[in-house]
Formats: C-alpha cells, sequence, structure tokens
C-alpha cells in the first residue's frame, strides 16, 4: 500500500497499518481468551476459539498431556464486542483448525480429528468422539489441520509431516504414503478420498470460492530459488505440488511437473486463509491470508489465468510488532472480519528464539469499514427457519444464505429450488439432495447459466459420478471457458466412462495450460481405457508413467524409516549465561551499521556467512535462505543467531547423523529420496 492509502491506528502495545477506510477494534482480549488459534461461529452467532495454554512442546507429548481448550464467546449486547466466555471443552490436545456444524465442533488435533458434542444443552461438551483418526503424530503437529465445510457440503482437511499413513478410502482401496495431501469425506465421516498430494512439509489453510474452487495455504512449497518457500495454491483435483520431494511423491502417479504456485511468499508462515462471501469491505472473491511471520493479514486478488487463477499479493492489515502472530481470518455475518493474534506462546519447528514467550498474550480483532453501522438481525435469526422459503437463498445477507443451503437440502423442496431466483446457491442446494430429480436438476446446469453455475453443477456431477453427466460434460470440453473445460475433463475422469476417452484425446492434442493439461490427463489415467491411446499422442507417455507407477509397490519398504533422536535438554546454567550475554549485546543494536554488516557477510575471508548462505543471488544454499530474513525475525533474534547460531535450527536444517551397521555420516540432508539419503558434510573454503 501506498503511504498516502494507509491509515495507522495504535491499539497498544501496536501500531496497525490498514488501507484507509477501515477501522480495527480489539473485541476479545484477555481474561475472555487467552492464546486465540482458531476461530468459527455457530448460526445463532456464538464464537468458538481454539485456546492454546501456551504449552509449546512437541506435538506427541501434548498427545499424552493435553492442556488446550475450546471456549465458547459471546457478545451478549450486540455492539461487536465479545462480553462473555465460557470453556466448551478441556484437555485438547494441540488444536489446528475447528468447525462447527449442525451443533457439533469438530476439532483437529493429531492424530484425531475430535467431534465434540453438547447432549444436554449447557455448553458444554460432554461427549468427544474422533471423527477421524489420521494415527499418525510428528513432533511438529504438521499431520492434521482442519476440518472446513466446502459449497459442496462436505468436509475438506490437510494432511503433512511426512509420517506414513496407511487408510481405507470410501472405494475399499487402501491409502499408504507420506506425502502431504488433502482430503475430504461426507460429514458422517464415509466416502474418504484423496483431492491433492504435495512434497510440502505443513499444508494449512483451506479456502473455497463461491463455485467450489479450492485455495491452499501453507509452508515449504518451493525451495528452488532464493526468498521462496510458503505460498498459496490453486488446489484442483488430483494435483500434485511442490516442493520436489521425491522421498514422499514417487510412489504417486502424477501428471507431469509439479503445478505451479498460485502466490509465492517466502517466509511467511501462512496459516488460516478466506474468501469473503460479503461485499461489505469490498474484498468479496479476493483471499486473505493470516500471516503467522510477517505479523499481517495478506491480500490477494485474483484474475483468471487460462483455466486457473493469478493473484496480484498486498498488505491489508500489518502490525509493527514482532510478538503480532495472526493465525486466523474469518468473516462475521455483518461482512467484518475476525483476526485471531494467538501471542508469541508457540514456537514448534517455527523458532524465532530459543525460548517461547507464553506470557505474551494475544486477542481477537475485527476489521470494519469506517462507521459502519451495525446491521438488524445480521443472521436472520427471525426468520421462520422451520419452514425455510427458497427466497432466502436471495438474501443478501451471506450466513442467511449458507444456513438456507443447508435447511432447504431436502426432497421436499426440490421443485421450488429449480425455479429459484438464486440460481448458484440453489444448485448447491439441489447438490445436497440424494434424489435422482435432483441430479437431473443440477445435470441441467451443466450447459446453462453463468460460468459459475455452471462451475458448480460440474462440480456435483463429478461429487456424485453421475454416468447420466457425460454427454453434457463431453460437450463442455468443447466451451470457450478454459476452467469450464478443465471441471469436465475432471469429472468426466471420476465418472469413468469410456465414451469421454475419444473428446479428451482431442483436447490433449491442444496447446494447453498446465492444469488443463493436467485434468485432462488425469481423466484419461482415472478412466484407464489405455487401448484407445496412440503411442504417438501427447499424453501418452504420462500416462505410461502414471501407470508404472500405479501398478509397482504402493508401499515401498527399501529403507527403514528415519528415527527421530530424543530431545537433549540444554543446560540451564549456560542458557542463563547466554541470555545475559544477548542482553549486553543488545545494548548496541541501535548502533549497528548496515554498510558494513553486509560487506562482513560478502567477505569469507573474515565471516564466511556467504559460504553457507544465500542472500538474494549471492552465497551457497546450503545453511538457511537469508533473503527476506528481516521480515521475520527481530533484531534480537538476528544477534542471537549470531552469536549462538545453534540456539534455534531453522527447518530442514538440522544436523543428521546416520548410524548403518558398517558405518556413520553426520551432515544436512540434501535429498531424502526413495531408497537413499544424500547428506552434504558442508561448504569448504579455497586455500
Amino acid at each position: 500500500m501506498r503511504a498516502a492509502d494507509v491509515e495507522k491506528i495504535t491499539l497498544a502495545p501496536h501500531t496497525f497499518s490498514l488501507p484507509k477506510g477501515y477501522t480495527l477494534q480489539p473485541v476479545a482480549a484477555p481474561p475472555l481468551v487467552d492464546r486465540p488459534i482458531h476461530m468459527c461461529f455457530d448460526e445463532a452467532g456464538a464464537l468458538y476459539v481454539t485456546d492454546s495454554s501456551g504449552d509449546s512442546r512437541k506435538a506427541p507429548v501434548q498427545v499424552n498431556e493435553p492442556s488446550h481448550r475450546i471456549l465458547r464467546l459471546l457478545d451478549q449486547d450486540g455492539d461487536g464486542v465479545f462480553d462473555h466466555s465460557t470453556v466448551f471443552a478441556e484437555k485438547v490436545p494441540f488444536p489446528e483448525g475447528i468447525l462447527v456444524y449442525q451443533s457439533d465442533v469438530y476439532v483437529a488435533a493429531p492424530p484425531h480429528i475430535w467431534k465434540f458434542t453438547d447432549t444436554d444443552g449447557d455448553h458444554v461438551a460432554d461427549r468427544r468422539v474422533s471423527w477421524f483418526n489420521g494415527s499418525t503424530v510428528d513432533g511438529c503437529g504438521n499431520d492434521l489441520h482442519g476440518p472446513i465445510l466446502a459449497p459442496d457440503g462436505w468436509f475438506y482437511w490437510t494432511k503433512g509431516g511426512f509420517q506414513n499413513q496407511r487408510l481405507r478410502l470410501g472405494n475399499g482401496q487402501r491409502h499408504t504414503g507420506r506425502a502431504a495431501h488433502i482430503f475430504r469425506a461426507k460429514p458422517d465421516g464415509s466416502e474418504l478420498e484423496v483431492v491433492v498430494t504435495g512434497g510440502m512439509n505443513n499444508p494449512v489453510g483451506l479456502a473455497f470460492s463461491e463455485s467450489g474452487e479450492r485455495f491452499l495455504s501453507g509452508t515449504f512449497f518451493d525451495l528452488s530459488k532464493p526468498g521462496r518457500r510458503d505460498g498459496i495454491l490453486h488446489a484442483v483435483y488430483g494435483g500434485m505440488y511442490g516442493r520436489r520431494n521425491d522421498g514422499v511423491l514417487a510412489q504417486h502417479p502424477h501428471t507431469g511437473d509439479l503445478l505451479p504456485i498460485l502466490a509465492q511468499m517466502g517466509p511467511a508462515a501462512p496459516s488460516g486463509i478466506l474468501m469473503p462471501r460479503s461485499d461489505a469491505l469490498g474484498v468479496r472473491n479476493t483471499l486473505l491470508c493470516a500471516d503467522f511471520n510477517l505479523r499481517r493479514l495478506s491480500r490477494h486478488k485474483l484474475s483468471r489465468s487460462g483455466s486457473s487463477f493469478e493473484a496480484e499479493t498486498d498488505t491489508f492489515l500489518e502490525s509493527d510488532q514482532t510478538d503480532f502472530h495472526p493465525t486466523d481470518v474469518i468473516e462475521d455475518a455483518d461482512g467484518s472480519l475476525l483476526v485471531a493474534d494467538t501471542g508469541s506462546w508457540y514456537h514448534i519447528c517455527c523458532p524465532t528464539s530459543k525460548s517461547s514467550k507464553p506470557q505474551i498474550l494475544g486477542a481477537i480483532y475485527r476489521i470494519s469499514k469506517t462507521d459502519a453501522a451495525i446491521p438488524e438481525d445480521p443472521r436472520g435469526l427471525k426468520l421462520n427457519w422451520k419452514n425455510p422459503d427458497v427466497s432466502y437463498l436471495s438474501d443478501q445477507r451471506p450466513v442467511v444464505v449458507s444456513r438456507a443451503i443447508e435447511a432447504l437440502a431436502k426432497e421436499a423442496h426440490i421443485e421450488s429450488l429449480c425455479t429459484a431466483n438464486a440460481h448458484l446457491p440453489a444448485t448447491w442446494a439441489l447438490h445436497r439432495i440424494p434424489r435422482k430429480a435432483a441430479r437431473q436438476a443440477v445435470r441441467d446446469r451443466i450447459t446453462q447459466g453463468s460460468p459459475n453455475v455452471r462451475a458448480a453443477a460440474i462440480h456435483s456431477a463429478g461429487l456424485w459420478r453421475d454416468s447420466n453427466a457425460v454427454v453434457p460434460l463431453m460437450d463442455t470440453l468443447t466451451s470457450d471457458d478454459a476452467l469450464l473445460r478443465r471441471l469436465a475433463a475432471m469429472a468426466l475422469g471420476r465418472i469413468g466412462d469410456n465414451a469421454a476417452v475419444a473428446p479428451l484425446l482431442k483436447l490433449g492434442e491442444s496447446e494447453l495450460d498446465p492444469f488443463l493439461r493436467h485434468a485432462v490427463t488425469y481423466a484419461l489415467f482415472e478412466i484407464g481405457d489405455s487401448d484407445k491411446i496412440p503411442a504417438d499422442h501427447p499424453l501418452a507417455a504420462p500416462l505410461r508413467r502414471m501407470r508404472a507407477i500405479a501398478g509397482s509397490d504402493p508401499a515401498p519398504d527399501a529403507r527403514p524409516e528415519i528415527q527421530l533422536a530424543d530431545r537433549i535438554d540444554p543446560d540451564p546454567r549456560q542458557l542463563a549465561r547466554q541470555k545475559e550475554r544477548l542482553k549486553e549485546l543488545s545494548a548496541y543494536l541501535s548502533k549497528g551499521n548496515a554498510k558494513r554488516g553486509k560487506e562482513l557477510f560478502n567477505n569469507p575471508a573474515k565471516s564466511m556467512c556467504i559460504l553457507c548462505h544465500q542472500k538474494g543471488e549471492q552465497g551457497v544454499h546450503f545453511g538457511p535462505d537469508l533473503t527476506k530474513i528481516g521480515a521475520i525475525r527481530s533484531k534480537r533474534d538476528l544477534l542471537e543467531a549470531i552469536v549462538y547460531p545453534s540456539a534455534s535450527i531453522a527447518r530442514y536444517y538440522e544436523l543428521v547423523h546416520i548410524r548403518t551397521k558398517n558405518s556413520e555420516a553426520l551432515g544436512l540432508l540434501l535429498k531424502d529420496g526413495v531408497d537413499k539419503l544424500i547428506l552434504a558434510g558442508g561448504p569448504v573454503s579455497g586455500g
């Protein structure tokens, strides 16, 4: 943002920057909430919040000693500020997402997604069951994030951490692997399936467009160039994404190169992500992402690019305090945004310094338009929900529309949904109804209506694997809209009718963007009618490779799993001495000379920094990339890293000690392959 377009708002100790025309206010702070992580409203407007105890021990320890909680916050006087807080559930393991659905509360806390239920109406959970068991908990707890309810009515969540999982999918097949994934299932837990696959360590947040397009935020998506790392993906069905990681990706069929990253964000540690439904703030259909490391809420304006999108990124909200760590952003019923700042308790696998600071608590803030009026009944609570009307789908309040989609998804409403003026939400309501008439109604919209309505109808046909939709889907393969062609290919692949092979092959002969080429290739792979694919067809080679991978051992055990060493706690006396020394040296930070520092960094005879680290195009990619280090680390943290470089180790730069029967090796892990590990002992200076 240009300085002239920025509003400065001081809410001690922070000074926030956000665009002019917006205002920011704290709406929940201690003692109502201490360290908020993720948030979700119920239908009545109660806000459920996962609240950390400040425990930053490794996730497996927290499974056995759970100490976090779920809070229920109320705004009793309707002024937009929460004034009442109760504990909904206690003794929750490390929570990494929350969803309120039909009065139940779902929280990812590896290895489970827990379902919490209040059976007696006292707003305290008295039953908790495992809705999903991923069976793994890595040290960082990256195994699970979510779930989130998509417009299609399914639950979506993410898996990271590279622990080997063995799951039974909804189609009866076994799924085995260490890769990252997006999973989905129906709310009753049935029909579990894989949506995308990746080599990234930590896929985190999910957001959806109104027509059902998926977007994923997370870390370690791309380490190919200096300044890259984290980002946002357009997560299309069957896609394989970065980072390049043969050790976890080699056993999964993929259509070619890794699919492109939508937004490169550097070491931002993006967490919760949102695509607002309301235009009250002028950000409808724009992605907003909570960037944990960068003290900001980033804004990503999307525009169409072939069958996918491209993003223009800027900063929407930013604090000047390094202890501001946003973890989630959600939309309230009036279109305002709530942003959760979790404070400085967290340092699991994301070190800024050796010690976490659980005493620095967080808060929840609201972003609104300046002088915005508080709307009457923003959730439509005064409407007749016992007998909902299809006119609710045309309501200007997005919360009313979302609730109406669920309420009207019954066989008795099929006829009225077919004639509803609000075609897109009516399509999603019809999609939820398991009846032939509903399938026909959705099928009719594949070739009719706005692009968003057609896209939703195609998503629906693909999810239902509607065999009667093959003809209109094949017709859509010739559409002028590349996005609709991509979705049609996706749906045809899921349905699996070999009548679609010929038109898919014809489309595959054209010059296609990466996402459309992927969709056509993956569809042909799913259909599996290889006899009709000429050997010289442009897609023949990737399809042969996919079939070979699919026919190989799904769980190769060429080498044993890496066992992490037990943590060794540092000597308290040594830590005390280091802390005292850093305190002494911190007095000189204000006298630092950036020019001399640059010269020292670039002089290997004096500092040797450039022999291990990159900054921009200079240096060696052996130690952590320092290209954007100033944006995510405070001056004191950088001082600590220079004086005591082993005090905190960046992810993927830990020293690895390999012991075999015959020898030992020590170094940094350069490549983790299917059947081999490659270590580097460190750069050697000349002379």
